[in-house]
This record gives structure tokens, sequence and C-alpha cells, in this order.
């Protein structure tokens, strides 16, 4: 989550805390050729946090391409950020060389789960059509396999998975998935698709597998993600945590 209209939400800055992770990007990374945002770019649908989002990418060095959580409004995210939607939805494509990004929208509004309606695959699957030897890399909020948490595989699950893995295993080069919503650093894979999360800006989600009733939190600091791809398309994914960067001492390996 990025950003709420309160001061505070849950006793953390959102605002702040994106400022430093912008930040610390730019010091440490500004070969950065985008910064992926995965959803929740605000708690609530106060149009001040997507006036304030738009500052944040129209003055940003490098590239900031975000997409819809299951807290943002898709109406005042359109009407904010044009340029990220392709009509009705929040879905685009970014090609840089050989390498083709799809942003997904999975949002299902005032629901904590995520979906792909018929229109929204059907999209995706020409987008997959339209760069078949291209290395395809999908950005999307929504878990698309278990994360092995109670509430958000049964409450926050991605309702339409089956139907998304359909479409992908038609296709060859899709090399890696990133998403949000779970609050967590977790990888994984199906098939050859590698997967990962990060942590969110706010609060983490503790891993409590055996909880069945509501997920609880904790104070694990926040972290960004580095996603290193080669030209050969292989993958590399490192969390950073950005709050303790200064905290460096010397080692040996």
């Amino acid at each position: 989550m990025l950003g709420s209209s309160q001061l505070s939400l849950y006793g953390i800055d959102p605002e702040y805390r994106l400022k430093i992770a912008l930040q610390s990007i730019q010091k440490f990374h500004n070969d950065t050729e985008f910064i992926a945002i995965t959803g929740d770019l605000a708690n609530d649908s106060d149009p001040l946090v997507y006036e304030k989002f738009r500052y944040t990418i129209d003055n940003s060095e490098i590239p900031i391409y975000p997409i819809l959580g299951n807290h943002d409004n898709r109406e005042l995210f359109i009407s904010y950020f044009p340029e990220f939607s392709g009509g009705k939805f929040a879905q685009y494509v970014k090609k840089i060389d050989n390498k083709i990004f799809i942003f997904l929208d999975t949002l299902v509004e005032n629901e904590p789960y995520g979906e792909l309606c018929e229109k929204r695959l059907r999209w995706l699957k020409s987008a997959l059509d339209e760069y078949k030897q291209e290395q395809k890399y999908i950005f999307m909020h929504h878990h698309p396999i278990d994360c092995g948490l109670y509430e958000m595989d049964n409450m926050g699950e991605f309702k339409t998975k089956e139907l998304f893995w359909e479409i992908l295993k038609k296709y060859e080069n899709i090399k890696h998935i990133s998403f949000g919503h779970i609050h967590r650093i977790m990888h994984s894979s199906k098939g050859s698709i590698s997967m990962h999360s990060t942590r969110s800006t706010t609060f983490e989600v503790a891993y409590r597998p055996d909880e069945k009733k509501e997920y609880l939190t904790n104070e694990e600091n926040p972290t960004y993600a580095i996603i290193d791809i080669n030209s050969d398309g292989e993958t590399r994914v490192h969390h950073h945590e950005y709050l303790d960067e200064d905290k460096v001492y010397l080692g040996v390996c």
C-alpha cells in the first residue's frame, strides 16, 4: 500500500516510505529501466492519494508503471493515469528490446479477491498472440498460486487462476511473474515460469499458516525487489530492506 488519506496507516507513514524507496532506487540502481508497483496505490478511494501519486510519477527520473490492487478505485486510477489503461480496464504492455512486460488488472472493486473476467482474459491472450517470439514478463496484484495463508488463499484469492494458467501454458517464453497483495517475500514456480512477491511499503503479513480467521501483521522492514534480467532471459531477484541500507559493514566470504 502506497498511500492513504490518513497521516498514518497502522502507525506507518506510507508516503514517507515510498519517498525513501524511490530515493534508494535512484541512488543505488539508477540504471533501472522502470519501476513496477504491483497495486494498492491507495488504502481508500481518496482522490488526493492519486493526485499525489500522479505528481510522483511525473517527477521521477525512472519511469514508474503502476497497476491496480484490491484497495484501489479503477475509475479514479484511469482518470489520473489514462496512459495505463486499455479502455475500461487498466491493462497495458511495455516493450523493451526483445522483452515484453505485461501489466494486468485483477481488481474486483470492493472485494479482497481478484479475477480476470472474460474480457481481460481475451486481452491477455491477444497480447500473448501479438508477441509470441519475445521474452515475456507479467506483473499483477493477486497471487496466481496459493501462498499458504488461509485468508489470502480463501478470501483474498485470485479466483480465475485456473483459466489464467490454461492460457499461459499455450505460450512459450513466459519467463517470470511478479505479484503483490500478500505483503510478504515469496518465491515460487509453475512449470518453467518463476514467480515472486515482495513486502509492502507499509505493514507486513506474518507467516502464520495455521491461522484460520484473519491475517496477522508484523513489523518486518519493507523491501523492494530488484529484478535483474540478462539478454538470455535469465532472471535474478534480490530483495532490499531500504530503511536500513546505511547499516553496511565490511565482510569477507
